[in-house]
């Protein structure tokens, strides 16, 4: 890796949560290991099955980690966007990988062996710690959907979907963009296509969003809020 890579990584792994706290000696160890990757729309990282030999910090673009069935059904999990990290977990088991990842946009990558984690595990407790809490987080990512996925209503997942897009949610009118199409948003909430299309319909009726294209405004923070928390009625 060229000398201005290896600073452009370093930078990158700075920014994160996981990382900010990392001595800089081992930050700048870390990063000489790295490899940075710049991934085409539509090209498939890695598949079920496959070996895990590390985890990825996403710069920029998106990512699609799916589980797809036999009969080509699909599960999205998770849509990572840029600043977050992915795959970590599988290393510390040594199984394949368990879903599909799949770059949804033009993306630059930091691909991070997995050796190269371990001796940073050895040697800096402040990784230890940010590690497991960006795990502890995960799991509780994936308590938040199952209880959505059994309690909530295709209604209150869009709307709370919807206020999750926005910046610094509020009360404000606010803008925000569909960061992948219908058909992968709506596999992520656990509801078809069709019903996708059909509640935002119901949500723009009532003067809540206003909907172009891949564009939605928030015409109401405050109601989308207590609707996603089944207060209110659209």
């Amino acid at each position: 890796m060229s000398e201005s890579n290896a600073k452009l990584v370093e930078d990158v792994l700075g920014n994160l949560p996981m990382f900010r706290h990392v001595a800089p000696a081992h930050l700048h160890r870390l990063a000489r290991h790295a490899q940075l990757r710049r991934v085409a729309k539509d090209t498939l990282l890695y598949r079920s099955g496959d070996p895990a030999t590390g985890c990825y910090a996403l710069v920029y673009g998106l990512v699609k980690l799916s589980l797809r069935a036999p009969d080509g059904a699909e599960k999205v999990l998770r849509l990572v966007g840029a600043g977050e990290t992915f795959a970590e977990s599988v290393m510390f088991h040594e199984q394949p990988q368990p879903v599909n990842a799949l770059v949804l946009a033009d993306s630059q990558l930091v691909f991070l062996p997995a050796q190269a984690i371990f001796d940073l595990l050895d040697h800096d407790r402040t990784f230890v710690r940010a590690l497991l809490a960006s795990l502890s987080q995960r799991i509780h990512t994936l308590i938040a959907d199952i209880e959505s996925y059994s309690l909530a209503n295709g209604t209150q997942r869009i709307a709370a979907f919807l206020n999750s897009l926005a910046d610094a949610p509020g009360p404000e009118q606010a803008r925000v963009r569909l960061p992948a199409n219908k058909t992968v948003i709506a596999s992520r909430l656990g509801i078809t296509k069709e019903t996708f299309s059909r509640l935002l319909h119901e949500l723009s009726s009532q003067g809540l969003i206003e909907v172009c294209q891949r564009e939605v405004v928030l015409r109401d923070p405050q109601r989308l809020a207590d609707l996603a928390r089944g207060g209110a009625k659209a």
